[in-house]
């Protein structure tokens, strides 16, 4: 995270994910952080975070 504007619905938003998920895929991550804007663009960073947080690969699975 970089400025903080988005950090507290990021939290809430990927807490909220990985109660209910505790697995997610990328798919599931997108989804569950589409509601949040992030003004220094770090989704992939907060992805990976999110991933590390469940105990996986924090590489991107999505098809460009």
């Amino acid at each position: 995270m970089q400025c903080g504007y988005c950090q507290s619905g990021q939290v809430l938003a990927a807490t909220a994910l990985l109660t209910r998920n505790p697995r997610p895929t990328d798919t599931d991550i997108d989804q569950a952080m589409s509601g949040n804007l992030c003004r220094c663009a770090t989704y992939t960073r907060i992805r990976a975070a999110i991933k590390q947080a469940a105990g996986l690969p924090t590489t991107d699975t999505r098809e460009v």
